[in-house]
């Protein structure tokens, strides 16, 4: 039995989808490129030494997929 509270989704046609992936994908890569470049600037002005690669990839796959994830709930609604 569906759940009244909760619409029925969308059919997704192929330009919905291609618009969608357009817009996760440039959501992951400025909100994950910003929290790390923030998080690399505080870190090296903090610490004064550099910022390791691996630290800075897993911020940006970590807050890239946090804004993936909010931008997947503003666009299904």
């Amino acid at each position: 039995m569906p759940d009244p509270v909760q619409p029925a989704p969308r059919p997704v046609t192929a330009g919905r989808a291609l618009v969608l992936f357009v817009v996760y994908t440039v959501a992951f890569a400025i909100g994950g490129g910003l929290a790390a470049g923030i998080m690399a600037f505080v870190f090296e002005a903090v610490n004064g030494s550099g910022y390791d690669d691996i630290l800075y990839a897993i911020t940006f796959g970590v807050t890239g997929f946090i804004a993936y994830r909010l931008a997947q709930r503003v666009a299904e609604g």
